[in-house]
């Protein structure tokens, strides 16, 4: 026969045993069920979208830009004008403080969206050192020509997201650039004519993307560029930029970076015929603000 304390205290362990087994399955369960950032409620706090996830950007920018300028004006298609230096032969600035601006929808986890545009406005009075043919004038040396040289960009540009991870971001882009070119040379005295306006749409592919070195400092890069010929212009575009930027607050990054842009545009329009090459590059600087 077994003794009665034997029996209470194997019953004892057994029911302790029992009560450790119940709790370590709780603990176990109530890990598993626990939220996550991976996996939270619906009604548990969200945690603050990174920069990759803004949805709306509004960005204002100042280049200092340095410009070099060839054009001609010409008679007919078959009777070309000048080339003529627009900063050396007419004295236009070759540098300018540019402000520019774009707008970018981000509808969603690989598209965006953006329209940008900058006009760039010259105007100058000197007298040219040589003759120039210019439309259906001739100026000579010494006579004072009163010079416009107008410019001005509006691009639509479509880009997806072939790589997105949490520090990195590169897109594909397609857009068009409507490119809009005024030129205009007349001496006061005895020359009174219209300025000559071109306008084209160019198409544009490009690459562009950002790397995050933490929450606060990215590198960011784009460059678009397409060479083509639409009815009777050929025309080419460059466009990039590569800048490092700083996010201030959830809502506003500063920029500072460098840019490079570069028209040409070859018009065999028996309305316009002419050539125009535009450079210009120089340090910029851009705030953002972002939703």
């Amino acid at each position: 026969m077994i003794p009665e304390r034997n029996v209470g205290s194997r019953l004892s362990q057994h029911l302790l045993a029992s009560v450790l087994l119940g709790l370590a399955l709780n603990v176990a369960q109530a890990a598993d069920n626990k939220p996550t950032n991976d996996k939270l409620p619906d009604w548990a706090p969200q945690p603050k979208p990174h920069v990759v996830e803004d949805r709306f950007r509004v960005e204002v920018m100042t280049l200092g830009a340095a410009i070099d300028t060839d054009l001609r004006i010409d008679r007919t298609i078959a009777t070309p004008g000048t080339m003529v230096s627009a900063e050396d032969d007419l004295g236009l600035d070759d540098m300018k403080i540019l402000p520019l601006g774009e707008i970018t929808l981000l509808p969603g986890e690989r598209h965006l969206l953006r329209l940008s545009g900058f006009g760039l406005r010259r105007n100058q009075e000197q007298a040219i050192g040589r003759t120039i043919v210019f439309d259906e004038q001739t100026y000579q040396p010494g006579e004072v020509v009163d010079s416009t040289l107008n410019l001005t960009l509006v691009g639509l540009t479509y880009g997806y997201s072939i790589v997105k991870l949490r520090e990195f971001d590169l897109a594909l882009t397609f857009g068009i650039q409507v490119v809009e070119v005024e030129a205009n040379a007349v001496v006061r005295s005895r020359v009174v004519r219209e300025a000559e306006t071109g306008v084209t749409p160019l198409p544009l592919a490009g690459i562009e993307g950002r790397f995050d070195f933490d929450d606060s400092w990215s590198v960011e890069a784009r460059v678009q560029y397409l060479s083509v010929e639409f009815d009777e212009v050929d025309g080419s575009v460059l466009d990039a930029r590569a800048a490092l930027t700083w996010r201030m607050n959830p809502h506003l990054v500063w920029g500072l970076g460098y840019r490079h842009f570069a028209v040409e545009v070859d018009s065999r329009d028996v309305d316009t015929p002419g050539f125009v090459d535009l450079q210009m590059a120089g340090p910029l600087l851009f705030l953002r603000a972002s939703l």
